[in-house]
């Protein structure tokens, strides 16, 4: 199953950290672009169904050490 999430960033060199770090992360079908401006990065990752996944936790974790929030 697909799951697409988007966060935002103060400053365009924090949401730019922030990309480069979630390229690295270990997620099956991983996508990481800017989204809507500069400031936001958009990440797409699939998850098995039935099975935990930890991958939104991770980026909400690394998201919230740069200064960075999930929005809709």
């Amino acid at each position: 199953m697909e799951n697409s999430v988007e966060f935002q960033f103060e400053t365009e060199m924090s949401a730019y950290r922030f990309l480069n770090t979630v390229k690295h992360v270990d997620a099956e079908g991983l996508r990481v672009k800017f989204g809507r401006t500069d400031h936001h990065v958009s990440v797409q990752y699939r998850y098995g169904v039935g099975e935990f996944d930890s991958t939104l936790s991770t980026l909400d974790d690394l998201a919230r050490e740069l200064g960075g929030e999930e929005v809709s």
